[in-house]
């Protein structure tokens, strides 16, 4: 059985009106348990429903975005090392080496119009 998210998880991302104005940002979460750095990366769905991943791409275990915070291309996130594409609402990756893996979701918690990511370290690398 899992805890509760506490107040120490949740990691602050920005307005839900902010983030619709650039439709993607990133936020640092804690190292996992190797001491390795993580990330998430929160977009827009083509919906409008915010949703956040690990930013790490299945293929191999390397950020998206490969430090260039350059996630999307043409309304899905996209692999800069090797063209690897997801879909934004389920993070399916529809071409590439990883074809038909999934990005790893993180939990949202929108409180009085404010977007948090909930810091799970049990999402492993």
């Amino acid at each position: 059985m899992s805890a509760a998210p506490t107040e120490d998880r949740r990691v602050f991302v920005s307005s839900l009106a902010d983030l619709g104005t650039s439709r993607v940002c990133w936020v640092r979460l804690s190292a996992d348990a190797s001491g390795r750095p993580r990330e998430a990366v929160i977009v827009l769905d083509p919906e409008g429903i915010p949703r956040a991943y690990l930013n790490l791409c299945r293929h191999l275990p390397i950020p998206l975005d490969g430090g260039s915070r350059k996630f999307l291309i043409e309304g899905e996130l996209q692999c800069v090392t090797h063209g690897a594409r997801y879909r934004l609402n389920d993070g399916l990756c529809v071409t590439g080496p990883c074809r038909g893996q999934s990005l790893r979701p993180l939990k949202l918690e929108l409180t009085s119009g404010l977007l948090f990511v909930i810091d799970d370290t049990s999402v492993c690398i």
